[in-house]
């Protein structure tokens, strides 16, 4: 666990950065840290490994003081991965993942380093090439595996995917998600970027401007229930949108289906989209409101259409949750 005690941090010309910071975050969660430039959430990250040194107060890891740690030891425990994954140059892939197991001794774990490699989604074949071989997002899954490559416990990141494209930025996405989900590890990450946050945050911290925390919580609380105008207007105007996601499409009522063709195994031809009954409401709201007939077939696991939902249908779900 990492906690934030009445952190400070002011510099030398006078700027605050952070300031009276008060925030938990959980063993093996993802805690986001989201805001405006300026904010203070890269200052925070930093003071995790020493990178800056607070002006007051104490950040600690598990209830040992930070400050208390020699700084080389600290960070070889903290995983770094940061914006356009930091490479060295003149290093090959495979050496630049050794990076922090050779620091330690263990620079050997040749075998290790290739798995890791094949965890990220990168094949072996790339572990002789340099990184001006590689494309953005490929460099990326390179920093993830050299910040896993001493196995520790925590892990920061700095905006960890908002040098690359669109499309690779939601593959990556979703493989750290996917990574996490078997490693379990207590990480921290900035983005300035409010949907990143939802989609990979298990808490949000959401930093206003002058170092100050105006809010923290799940992404389900951020989006329904903003604390404050601030708050509100940066997770913006289509936050219940976005809430719907949170929220299950049980308790649809399904209609009859009424002039969807099926094949010989019930399931619906020359329809755009289905859906299944674990699914969230943003998913079917999606499906209706582009739908030409504003309706959407429900299927079940064999694809097999169990009914037909109607965007109303979703409106009148919505009353009865209220």
């Amino acid at each position: 666990m990492i906690t934030f005690e009445a952190v400070r941090k002011q510099f030398p010309d006078g700027t605050v950065a952070v300031d009276d910071l008060d925030l938990e975050l959980p063993t093996g969660r993802i805690t986001v840290f989201v805001g405006p430039s300026g904010c203070g959430k890269t200052t925070s990250l930093r003071m995790i490994n020493r990178m800056l040194e607070p002006t007051g107060g104490t950040v600690a890891i598990d209830g040992r003081d930070v400050r208390s740690q020699d700084p080389a030891t600290l960070r070889r425990g903290i995983g770094y991965v940061i914006q356009h994954a930091g490479l060295f140059p003149h290093k090959t892939v495979l050496d630049n993942v050794l990076t922090v197991p050779r620091l330690v001794g263990r620079g050997r774990e040749r075998h290790r380093a290739l798995e890791l490699l094949e965890r990220v989604g990168l094949p072996a074949a790339l572990a002789d090439r340099y990184p001006a071989q590689l494309s953005g997002g490929q460099q990326q899954r390179v920093g993830v595996a050299r910040a896993l490559a001493a196995d520790p416990p925590v892990m920061l990141m700095d905006e960890p995917f908002s040098a690359v494209d669109p499309v690779v930025r939601g593959q990556l996405q979703e493989e750290f998600l996917r990574l996490q989900a078997e490693l379990g590890k207590t990480i921290a990450i900035v983005t300035h970027d409010i949907d990143e946050a939802v989609v990979l945050g298990d808490r949000i911290a959401v930093f206003r401007q002058g170092g100050h925390l105006a809010q923290v919580g799940t992404p389900e609380e951020l989006l329904t229930k903003p604390a404050d105008a601030f708050v509100r207007d940066f997770v913006g105007r289509d936050r219940g949108y976005r809430g719907l996601s949170f929220q299950g499409s049980e308790g649809l009522v399904l209609r009859p289906l009424d002039g969807v063709a099926l094949d010989e195994q019930g399931r619906p031809v020359g329809v755009d989209g289905t859906f299944r009954a674990g699914d969230s409401l943003r998913v079917v709201v999606d499906l209706t409101l582009t739908s030409p007939t504003g309706t959407a077939v429900q299927v079940d696991d064999q694809g097999r259409a169990t009914g037909l939902v109607h965007h109303h249908d979703v409106v009148d779900l919505l009353e009865k949750r209220r």
